[in-house]
């Protein structure tokens, strides 16, 4: 067989998806070597969300399922070993999973490996006291430290405008598998939202308001810095902001339209506010309408239409036509005992960070300790025998 420079095998491989990379790590020890490095797994993971390649589709109903977006084919979504819980975000491959009982995970679907973090704090009585109050979660990647973090949002406000509220932060990181506290949002979340952090370039992103005032923005929280700031909203004649979503790696604004309409905003490069561009608008009223993603000829538009259908919008022809999925019904519309549905788009990666235990300060002076006194001791044990040391 001909010699094949590393070089050419990691710029091949990197463009697979992750299932048949898990199979060619069996071929050879340099493959297995390759595969598993750190610098293999960025490079794919780059090149996935480079491409659009390897996405899928996360559909948050009963029961769940996992679709190919290349193929718009049902795939085998493997044991997650959790019951009742609900996807709240996603980072690059990683799904975010918050059970009824409280606990948290990250799984990965296309490794199929999946991880119990840190138990989180307790979140305060008044949270709860509150009609209006709720706790909200987001991860996102923290690359000024190389870490992972998972944000929980607690508030609580007084009425249903929120002219005076409470909030408290926690974040999770993965590094050290901890939570800390952090500077307290100035902004009211979306209510009654399961996922509110749209992840995109360092920062969890979501629709929110100023307390009491009525203007929407888009607020943005930089996970290295930990602090807020605003994205420039497009010039739309319509009226308010629906959502923000990540679509081919941009951000997009769902705003209700003209005359009953939703209009899709495209942001071409981030945070200027001259590079907005519409890139739909869609002639029905839609309470919750999200952008998913291109289709894999990049002619339409997946749709989520208010959690209860999904379709497909041709961006030349201006049409819409039902998403059907082997698995769904031909419709492929909410069932009636199930009348509301969550999406995720996941690229498939191998990313699968490992998790440290906090090390306490004196720990390395400890482990040195006592590995002096089983060596004096295996001296002693030496001498014992009748041997002395030459000097």
């Amino acid at each position: 067989m001909p010699f094949i420079p590393e070089e050419i095998v990691r710029e091949i491989l990197c463009r697979l998806p992750p299932k048949a990379l898990l199979r060619f790590r069996s071929v050879s020890r340099s493959w297995r070597s390759l595969i598993d490095s750190k610098k293999f797994i960025q490079l794919h993971l780059q090149q996935s969300l480079r491409s659009s390649r390897n996405l899928t589709l996360l559909v948050d109903s009963s029961p769940f399922y996992y679709v190919n977006l290349d193929s718009f084919k049902q795939l085998q979504v493997g044991d997650a070993r959790i019951e009742a819980f609900s996807v709240t975000g996603s980072c690059d491959g990683l799904v975010l999973l918050i059970p009824t009982s409280g606990d948290i995970f990250l799984w990965n679907p296309a490794i199929r490996k999946q991880l119990k973090l840190a138990p989180q704090p307790v979140i305060p009585a008044r949270f709860f006291r509150s009609e209006y109050g709720q706790s909200a979660f987001a991860l996102g990647y923290d690359s000024k430290h190389d870490d992972y973090k998972v944000v929980r949002v607690s508030q609580a406000a007084n009425d249903i405008n929120a002219d005076a509220f409470t909030t408290e932060t926690t974040i999770y990181s993965l590094k050290s598998n901890s939570w800390k506290k952090a500077k307290d949002f100035p902004y009211v979340l979306p209510r009654h939202t399961s996922r509110w952090g749209i992840y995109l370039n360092g920062a969890l992103h979501t629709v929110a308001k100023h307390g009491g005032k009525p203007k929407m923005v888009i607020m943005a929280f930089d996970l290295g810095k930990e602090e807020h700031s605003e994205i420039p909203l497009p010039e739309s004649r319509g009226g308010g902001l629906g959502s923000v979503e990540v679509m081919a790696g941009c951000l997009t604004a769902v705003v209700p339209g003209m005359k009953g309409s939703t209009e899709i905003w495209l942001m071409k490069e981030y945070g200027v506010k001259q590079s907005w561009m519409k890139l739909l608008r869609f002639d029905h009223f839609s309470r919750d309408l999200r952008p998913l993603a291109y289709s894999k000829g990049g002619g339409e538009v997946l749709l989520n239409d208010d959690g209860m259908c999904l379709s497909w919008y041709d961006l030349k022809k201006k049409t819409v036509a039902i998403a059907r999925v082997s698995g769904f019904s031909a419709s492929f519309k909410a069932k009636a005992d199930e009348p509301f549905f969550d999406t995720e788009v996941v690229v498939g990666s191998l990313v699968w960070p490992c998790v440290e235990e906090p090390r306490k300060h004196n720990d390395s002076r400890k482990d040195v300790k006592e590995m002096k006194m089983k060596m004096k001791k295996k001296r002693d044990d030496f001498l014992s025998s009748g041997f002395k040391l030459r000097l």
